[in-house]
């Protein structure tokens, strides 16, 4: 009886450390896709904003160019976070057929 409880203690062990392995794993692809999000934001909203400030003082047009960046910003951020989401959802399903197999 003792080597069963060793074996099930073994086990046990086992599914636990998967466990925490899949849980490194997931938090890991959060921080990841966080980073690369924020960087995209930012880069995809302040460029076009920052340009269309910039147009709108050099050509005295304001507020033109500046909604029409705000409008730009906003279209490519959308993207931008579609196109994040997307690429998450494909790793996890990466991920989850490595898992089953």
């Amino acid at each position: 009886m003792g080597k069963t409880a060793k074996k099930s203690s073994k086990r046990e062990k086992t599914i636990d450390d998967y466990m925490q392995d899949q849980a490194d794993a997931a938090k890991k692809l959060f921080i990841g896709s966080t980073m690369n999000l924020s960087f995209r934001l930012a880069i995809t909203v302040l460029i076009p904003l920052v340009g269309g400030i910039k147009i709108d003082q050099r050509y005295d047009s304001a507020p033109s160019f500046t909604l029409a960046g705000i409008v730009l910003a906003i279209s490519f951020g959308t993207a931008a976070v579609m196109s994040t989401v997307k690429e998450v959802n494909e790793l996890q399903a990466e991920e989850s057929k490595k898992g089953k197999k």
